[in-house]
């Protein structure tokens, strides 16, 4: 059965659709009041009544209100920062995305670590063609894998990580710090040991390496989202925040 899909081709980022299904969703409505008047008022502005599903129903919704209310109300709170906001929803993307994440976390970092500049539609395309052959995806034609790749390669430009229209090249690593207190408090809640939300792979999705995280912990403890405290590769990491929200807000 294969782990992957194409779905990438059509949704994308879709950074901007996301900043409006939380600038519109209400809170002290339920979920199938908020997703109707969105899709009944064509809040996203979509040529079709049928574009405008598609994009809210099969990639928003999974990405945004699945996890729970918890999320879109701390995405509200991130709004005021544009960098923290597509942090926080690129993982939310990637966690719902698992071609996505798979692909930033180990061929794109990889070829970072080894000093590549950039990253072309080839590449890609033949790293698609091995998890093919590994029956990781369906037995896409080349057209298919080509469109996927590029999908893939759009969405990471628009999430940061990769700059350029059309040839595209390495960003420099960068995580937020807003942005790192919202993937880290959504990790725990997920049920992360402190090592495991230390050395979670969830981290290579920035080109982060061990050294990075490492001072990002402590950008967080000078802020006061959490304690921190290492000992060889033994790591403590201790709440002062008991929610999302307030966990948003202490680094926001």
């Amino acid at each position: 059965m294969s782990t992957f899909t194409s779905n990438i081709q059509k949704g994308g980022a879709l950074l901007d659709d996301a900043r409006r299904v939380v600038e519109v969703w209400d809170l002290d409505q339920n979920v199938s009041w908020n997703l109707s008047r969105i899709s009944e008022e064509n809040l996203l502005a979509k040529p079709s009544r049928a574009r405008a599903d598609d994009v809210l129903l099969r990639v928003l919704r999974p990405r945004l209100v699945e996890p729970g209310p918890q999320v879109i109300a701390a995405l509200k709170q991130l709004l005021p920062s544009p960098r923290g906001f597509a942090d926080a929803y690129y993982f939310e993307a990637t966690r719902d995305d698992a071609l996505l994440a798979a692909f930033a976390e180990g061929p794109l970092f990889e070829w970072w670590e080894r000093g590549r500049i950039g990253v072309d539609v080839e590449s890609v395309s033949s790293w698609l063609a091995e998890l093919a052959e590994r029956g990781q995806t369906p037995p896409w034609t080349e057209t298919i894998r080509t469109k996927v790749a590029r999908g893939l390669l759009a969405a990471l430009r628009d999430f940061g990580i990769l700059t350029g229209a059309v040839r595209k090249e390495f960003a420099p690593p960068s995580l937020s710090i807003a942005g790192f207190g919202y993937v880290a408090f959504r990790l725990y809640e997920e049920g992360a040991s402190s090592r495991a939300l230390f050395a979670s792979p969830v981290w290579r999705r920035w080109l982060l390496d061990a050294a990075r995280v490492t001072e990002l912990f402590h950008e967080a403890e000078r802020q006061g989202l959490l304690r921190y405290s290492s000992a060889g590769s033994a790591v403590r990491v201790d709440w002062l925040q008991d929610t999302l929200s307030e966990a948003v807000c202490a680094v926001a």
